[in-house]
């Protein structure tokens, strides 16, 4: 498939009455789920105290990861409509659904695990919709859109600690649950005004059998895509035992540990999620706002201090403990803000949907293990134990790493004169 360019300078998003109305949409459903995904965890510890149970509610998110190649080959086939809306639907229905039982009494595990996994499913959902649709809503500046919408995401996920923090003391848990379920109407306002991704034009339908082979080929036609392009490849490959090292697991170990281990409030653990998602925030539009990245320094420099951070986080100290917290996610989210942009500048726009299916099944595995077997190493040996195995398996990307360098070379001076693609600034 033929590499697409798109103009040096791009049109600030600022300037599109659209973007911003569909800005304010995503960046209001995005504060309440970064509210939930603080609040769900403190509840479930407060109701259970077990890192077991909030591991397993935290598995939900990468589990939903496992389903992304399907929705990405059906968005590409079909386009993004199908899934907006209806993720939202879905979304709503599991939090109100999960709201009436904690309103109803003391919920059980399973009541709760069953509706959490609706809300992840819808969200996965509404997510694949949305991240492919923003070249049709905006073709005009739809790399500057997708950054900005980035960098909006990760200052929703600073808000939503703070307002954790904020509203536990006003109207406690239910009523920040309830907020979120509230948030899942903003995209739908924000589609009612007219702003969403156009119609496409489908294919001829598949049915029964058919509809899950001719997926099936898509899926397989992506990969060899894909798979062509080694730098892209490199990238995944050494990124997997980061997921690992950073998933949602890991998230919710840290705030068992700083509720546990150093007895910090729940309000500061939430001021501390703020505070490390603040550097999340820099380590994004550090690299969205560089006009030209070099992939591989960064790549190197997040897997280098993402590493000594978890092995620093083992010292004696919660100021140093929330300190390693920023520097790990900062540069966790320059991380993944590379790597997608290593995805944009290398791959067809028309495999995009299931290049990010794929991407998030690879990813998705590692993310899902580690809630399981973190509560493993620490009832065997302990809080300390278990950072110090996230840091020996973070390591493995420095070999990774090692390995890559000089193919990805390779790979550069195979290609000379390459057409650049998402590299102009965020303003």
């Amino acid at each position: 498939m033929p590499q697409q360019t798109v103009p040096d300078e791009e049109l600030a998003p600022w300037h599109d009455r659209r973007f911003l109305v569909f800005a304010t949409g995503n960046f209001v459903n995005n504060l309440g789920e970064a509210a939930y995904k603080v609040c769900l965890p403190l509840f479930v510890y407060d109701l259970t105290g077990s890192l077991v149970t909030m591991s397993l509610l935290a598995a939900l998110a990468p589990a939903m990861l496992l389903l992304s190649p399907w929705l990405g080959a059906i968005v590409d086939r079909w386009g993004p409509r199908v899934f907006v809306v209806p993720g939202l639907m879905v979304q709503l229905a599991g939090a109100v659904a999960l709201n009436l039982s904690v309103l109803a009494g003391d919920p059980s595990t399973p009541v709760l695990f069953c509706m959490a996994a609706l809300v992840q499913l819808g969200g996965e959902m509404y997510r694949t919709g949305w991240i492919t649709g923003v070249p049709g809503m905006f073709p005009r500046n739809a790399a500057r859109s997708r950054a900005v919408l980035s960098s909006l995401f990760v200052t929703s996920n600073i808000a939503g600690p703070l307002l954790v923090a904020v509203g536990l003391g006003l109207v406690g848990y239910l009523g920040l649950l309830w907020f979120n379920a509230a948030t899942f109407l903003a995209p739908i306002v924000v589609w009612l005004l007219g702003v969403h991704p156009p119609a496409k034009e489908r294919p001829p339908a598949l049915a029964g059998g058919r509809l899950v082979s001719g997926l099936g080929r898509d899926i397989l036609d992506g990969w060899q895509v894909v798979k062509a392009e080694k730098r892209v490849l490199y990238a995944e490959a050494m990124a997997l035992p980061l997921h690992f090292a950073s998933g949602i697991g890991v998230l919710s170990f840290m705030v068992w540990y700083l509720r546990d281990e150093w007895h910090m409030p729940a309000s500061g653990v939430s001021t501390a999620q703020a505070v490390a998602n603040l550097g999340a925030l820099a380590g994004s539009v550090y690299i969205a706002a560089r006009a030209r990245t070099r992939p591989r320094m960064v790549l190197a420099a997040s897997a280098t201090a993402m590493t000594l951070a978890l092995f620093a986080m083992t010292l004696p100290s919660t100021t140093l403990f929330v300190i390693c917290m920023v520097v790990f996610f900062t540069m966790r989210s320059a991380l993944t803000a590379v790597t997608a942009l290593i995805n944009v500048k290398y791959l067809p726009p028309e495999v995009i949907g299931r290049a990010e299916g794929l991407f998030n099944l690879m990813g998705g595995a590692p993310i899902l293990i580690a809630p399981l077997l973190i509560p493993l190493v620490q009832q065997a040996w302990g809080g300390t134990a278990v950072l110090v195995f996230l840091g020996l398996t973070s390591s493995l990307s420095l070999l990774c790493l090692a390995r890559f360098w000089s193919r990805w070379s390779a790979a550069e001076a195979a290609v000379p004169g390459e057409p650049v693609r998402g590299d102009t600034p965020v303003g």
